[in-house]
C-alpha cells in the first residue's frame, strides 16, 4: 500500500514542480505512511528531491488516495521556501 501511495504521489509532486518551472535531477523520493479502509488510502507522506540547479525540494502530504483522486494538504518547497499548497492534487489517483 505504502508503495502504491508513494508512486501516485511521487509522480503527482513531479507535475506540480514541473508546472512550477522546477525540474528535478534526482527524486522525489516519497515515505508514505498509509492505512487501507475499503478502496482508499489515508495518511501522510514526505517526499525529497533536487532540482537541476542543486536546490532541495520537499514536499508533504496529509490526505487520502483513491481511484478518484487524492485530496487533503500538500505543501511544495524549494530551499525550505513554500512555492505551493494544494487541497486537491491535478492527475493523483490509485488503483487497488
Amino acid at each position: 500500500m505504502n508503495d502504491v501511495a508513494a508512486s501516485a504521489l511521487e509522480s503527482a509532486v513531479s507535475a506540480r514542480l514541473s508546472e512550477a518551472g522546477i525540474n528535478l535531477q534526482d527524486g522525489p523520493d516519497c515515505d508514505t505512511d498509509v492505512t487501507r479502509d475499503g478502496s482508499e488510502l489515508t495518511g501522510t507522506a514526505n517526499c525529497d528531491g533536487t532540482a537541476t540547479d542543486g536546490r532541495a525540494v520537499r514536499a508533504e502530504f496529509d490526505g487520502t488516495l483513491s481511484g478518484s483522486g487524492c485530496e487533503g494538504s500538500l505543501e511544495l518547497y524549494v530551499d525550505d521556501q513554500s512555492i505551493a499548497q494544494l487541497d486537491q492534487i491535478p492527475d493523483c489517483s490509485v488503483s487497488l
